[in-house]
């Protein structure tokens, strides 16, 4: 028989080992949603218009990896999971194949002008080579008389062959003019598509790792800051993601109004802004003081027919380049800067 000692070990026993499979599992979420969170960092801005379209998806996700969910809920994550990277992946595609039919596009209009240029130079080679084999033979004509009259006959298809060559010529030269303000149009165009984020209208992440990565090459010294806006998933939740679309593309314009040519701002992703500064730390703190202050304001959204203005503040994060860090480092300080202002705010969130 099992004495009360033996039965309450026993029972300790279960109990540590419940608990240590609990702290095993949520360490397994832990890890789940700090992966989450990576493909969100480095695997979705990829295709930021095929992540958009995915972006409610996601967010259940996330609901569903949540502690204490229903076993039910937990059980559809992986099938959830598997739909919104299919979603994403299928719209990935259609995103490469029409950059893809951009480039065609271009080669085509440089293929056709290349070849309208080769028709008219073998047509003009087929008219010069006609003259020479007719002067060719007027040295056979013994007759002076025969001679006068074929020399002048030629003459004027040659004068005639000239003119045509000349007037062909000024059209091949005005198609091909024509030709590239269309490729270099076009080129414009894609190399805009490459570097715009799509919601806003700023620079992308691809555009704003270019320009620091070009500042770094070329050891210029410059300050980065880092605007995020405060409680922005509370209007997501409250509102839907298309009114949180309004106030992104809102303040990005704020944003964009404030700062001076040759200022560098670019959405970095999600409702995080960055701006490179060419400038010293202490004039880009009091750049940023004035900046935070046009931003924080009442933004105007449309809700179930209503026009509805809600208060936005942005914390900001500001920091100077320092000689050999990389740009993963400077946003990293940029990101630790602005949560440490957003944590010393009043009623601030963890």
């Amino acid at each position: 028989m099992i004495s009360v000692k033996d039965a309450v070990s026993e029972l300790d026993r279960q109990t540590k080992a419940m608990e240590e499979r609990t702290r095993l599992a949520r360490k397994c979420l832990t890890y789940w949603q700090q992966s989450m969170l990576s493909m969100e960092e480095h695997v979705f801005p990829l295709f930021p218009g095929a992540a958009r379209k995915t972006e409610e998806d996601w967010q259940q996700v996330h609901a569903c990896l949540e502690e204490d969910v229903p076993e039910a809920v937990l059980d559809s994550t992986p099938r959830l999971v598997e739909r919104v990277l299919y979603n994403y992946a299928q719209e990935s595609r259609r995103t490469q194949r029409e950059d893809m039919d951009a480039v065609k596009s271009i080669l085509s209009v440089m293929a056709s002008a290349a070849e309208s240029a080769r028709s008219r130079t073998d047509l003009q080679s087929g008219d010069l080579e006609g003259v020479c084999e007719a002067l060719g033979r007027l040295v056979q004509l013994d007759d002076l008389e025969q001679l006068r009259n074929q020399l002048t006959a030629e003459a004027a298809h040659l004068r005639e062959s000239v003119t045509k060559m000349v007037q062909d010529n000024r059209q091949s030269i005005a198609a091909m003019e024509a030709d590239l303000v269309q490729f270099r149009t076009s080129l414009a165009e894609a190399e805009a598509a490459a570097s715009t984020d799509s919601l806003t209208g700023l620079a992308n992440r691809r555009e704003l790792e270019r320009q620091l990565d070009h500042r770094i090459q070329s050891m210029t010294p410059f300050c980065a800051l880092l605007f995020d806006l405060d409680f922005f998933k509370s209007i997501n939740d409250r509102f839907g993601h298309e009114c949180g679309d309004m106030v992104l593309r809102q303040f990005a314009n704020v944003l964009n109004e404030q700062v001076r040519p040759g200022d560098v701002v670019a959405r970095w992703g999600g409702d995080e802004f960055f701006v490179i500064f060419d400038c010293p730390l202490k004039d880009a703190l009091r750049r940023c003081g004035q900046i935070s202050e046009k931003l924080s304001r009442r933004y105007e959204i449309q809700w179930q027919g209503k026009s509805i203005l809600l208060p936005i503040r942005a914390s900001s994060g500001v920091v100077e380049y320092c000689c050999g860090e990389s740009a993963a480092d400077l946003f990293r300080r940029a990101d630790e800067a602005m949560y440490a202002a957003k944590a010393s705010r009043p009623g601030a969130r963890p």
